[in-house]
């Protein structure tokens, strides 16, 4: 069995989904073609007798038509990321000799948009097809009733109907029989992965953080941006320095600023010059950071954490923090409802506040530091979301 891996993004979670899912689809037996921009990324790491089947593909977007990630929202960028899909699969094809059996999209949502006709992938790609689904909150109860069919055509979920379509996988599992009574096909559970790899007790940066929290018990995020809650824990760390409370808040990571309003920025720089003339002490905000690479440099900052803020805003879907908090034992602070919120509520991975709330925040600290998790909650949240689940699911997957 040969699964041609396909992503067009670069960046975020999209690398370490798919070195994850080659490792997956390597240890059950499958051959892969990889399809994305930076393959030697994903091959190097790994044993020769496993690298000699996978065979990587430079996706890169001008060689194949225009892919650009900023226009996933009209019909013309879905089109063209078929066709330049359906290209750049058969000069992998003849490459490596190998014939896909099944195409995996690691970012479906972008070769859904505005595409209603389940014509479109048998005529530009001529595979068997399955991939990953993000964004399928809007098949919620509370969404669906008022969902109109434009608003179905513009998700493209038509497009799920399509002969070729084996199955289709989502990380957020709460509208699967919607879903399935839509596309009827077959509508898999995939579990939210990420990199495990063991922390560096010498990582400069995280051993900084330590450093200025001064014993104080941490409160931190990694990547900042509006949908992460970033606002939210100023305000905290503002509120808690008033307070005289022992805490440490940490906001590093790549800034955003493009998800921000105006008035927004003009608040981050007001905190930033308030922690350089020594009115904030107990706030790490690094505004001018890079990208912090998923693994050991990661894992590093993430586990000197004593508690990890994941309370997301105007966000419905999954995130693999709740993953990793699982993997290191790390009590969450998440909004509450939505699919993180009901996730951290059943497991007992932490605690829920309302939405923007600095006030709830503040309890929701204190009584998460004064009474951790429970191991159970942590054990059964992190098989659920592990690597041997994700075999299975790929198992599951094939035999469609």
């Amino acid at each position: 069995m040969t699964v041609a891996l396909v992503d067009t993004r670069w960046g975020g979670h999209h690398p370490t989904y798919l070195r994850e899912f080659t490792a997956s689809l390597l240890r059950i037996g499958a051959r892969v073609i990889l399809l994305c921009q930076k393959p030697e990324e994903i091959i190097s790491p790994l044993p020769a007798e496993t690298s000699a089947r996978v065979h990587g593909h430079h996706f890169i977007h001008r060689n194949h038509g225009v892919i650009d990630r900023r226009r996933d929202h009209d019909p013309a960028s879905t089109l063209l990321r078929w066709r330049a899909t359906g290209a750049a699969l058969r000069e992998a094809e003849a490459a490596s000799g190998w014939r896909a059996d099944l195409v995996f999209f690691c970012y479906l949502d972008s070769y859904l948009r505005f595409a209603p006709f389940p014509q479109i992938p048998g005529i530009l790609l001529g595979r068997p097809w399955s991939g990953l689904y993000f964004r399928n909150a809007h098949l919620g109860a509370a969404n669906a009733r008022s969902i109109n069919l434009l608003r179905r055509a513009a998700k493209g979920d038509g497009l799920l109907a399509s002969p070729d379509c084996r199955a289709v996988c989502v990380l957020d599992e709460r509208f699967n029989e919607t879903l399935a009574a839509l596309c009827g096909r077959p509508v898999i559970s995939f579990p939210d992965m990420t990199d495990e790899a063991a922390p560096d007790a010498e990582n400069p940066l995280a051993r900084r953080i330590l450093g200025r929290a001064a014993g104080r018990r941490i409160i931190g995020m990694i990547s900042m941006e509006k949908r992460k809650g970033l606002i939210t824990l100023l305000r905290c760390a503002i509120r808690a320095h008033e307070r005289g409370e022992p805490w440490f808040f940490v906001a590093t990571g790549p800034f955003l600023r493009g998800t921000f309003t105006p008035e927004e920025l003009a608040f981050c720089d007001g905190v930033s010059r308030r922690i350089e003339t020594g009115g904030l002490d107990n706030l790490y905000f690094d505004t001018c950071g890079g990208r912090i690479q998923d693994g050991v440099p990661y894992n590093s900052l993430f586990t000197g954490f004593d508690l990890v803020w994941a309370a997301y805003e105007g966000f419905e879907g999954s995130s693999n923090a709740l993953t990793k908090a699982a993997a290191f034992r790390k009590p969450v602070l998440a909004t509450a409802g939505e699919c993180i919120g009901a996730r951290v509520e059943r497991h007992q991975l932490g605690r829920t506040f309302p939405e923007g709330d600095v006030a709830a925040a503040l309890e929701a600290i204190h009584a998460t530091l004064a009474a951790p998790a429970p191991e159970d909650g942590f054990s059964t949240y992190h098989q659920l979301h592990s690597r041997d689940r994700l075999d299975e699911v790929f198992r599951g997957l094939l035999h469609c």
